[in-house]
Formats: structure tokens, sequence, C-alpha cells
């Protein structure tokens, strides 16, 4: 009975995980077209609306790219059960979920030239999985 408490409480804390800016979850193409004008909406409009940005990086022409990104798993899969009562989760473990990934570019005078919303599926395993 220990055992099964024990593999239920590492199930349970390890069920969810979550990682990145979460003002971007959920969010689709069409969210952002309606919060970022092109050309007019500015990089500090872009602050209020969505926070810091994840990561910076700059075109060979100077213009300034954000990127926001967040990642919502969780390991409550097949694998990871049966792992954890087969093997008491030595033979590894799965986790799914949804990455939601936003990148914009700027025009030189800090307005948006372009953007991309992005949501896709993402694995991630460890042991045999």
């Amino acid at each position: 009975m220990k055992h099964l408490s024990l593999i239920a409480l590492i199930i349970f804390l390890t069920a969810c995980a979550s990682a990145g800016n979460k003002a971007v979850e959920g969010l689709t193409q069409e969210d952002v077209k309606k919060s970022i004008t092109l050309n007019q909406t500015t990089s500090d409009q872009v602050r209020q609306l969505f926070g810091s940005p994840m990561e910076t990086s700059y075109t060979d022409g100077g213009l300034e790219i954000w990127k926001y990104e967040y990642v919502d798993a969780s390991a409550l899969t097949a694998e990871t059960v049966g792992s954890a009562i087969l093997t008491l989760g030595l033979a590894g473990s799965k986790s799914k979920g949804t990455k939601y990934e936003l990148t914009l570019l700027f025009n030189d005078d800090g307005t948006v030239k372009k953007f991309n919303m992005n949501d896709s599926a993402v694995e991630a395993g460890t042991g045999i999985f």
C-alpha cells in the first residue's frame, strides 16, 4: 500500500509542467491580429500586451526580432503511468503538450512590421521513451 501511495504522489507531482510567458498561452493568429496593427503598434505597446520577450535578436539589416513562447505539457500519459506502476518510474516518463510561439519583426521606427503566431504539439521523454 505504501508503494501505491508513493507512486500516486510521484505521478501527481510530475503530472503538469509549464514554462515561458503565460501571456501567449492559448493565443491564435486571429487573437494577435486583433491586438496588433502592422506599422502602427509600437514595441512599447507590445510589451504592455505580452510583457518582456523571452528572446531578442536582430536581422542582418539590423531590424529587431522579439520571440515569446509558452509550453504547457502534461506527464500524465499512458507511458508514464505504466512506467510508474510497473517499474516505479525507472523505465522513464513521457510528457505531451502544446507550445505557443509568437515572433515579431519590428521596423526601424519601433513599430511591428510582421508577426507570426504558432501553436504546435510537443512531446518529450526520458528513459526508454
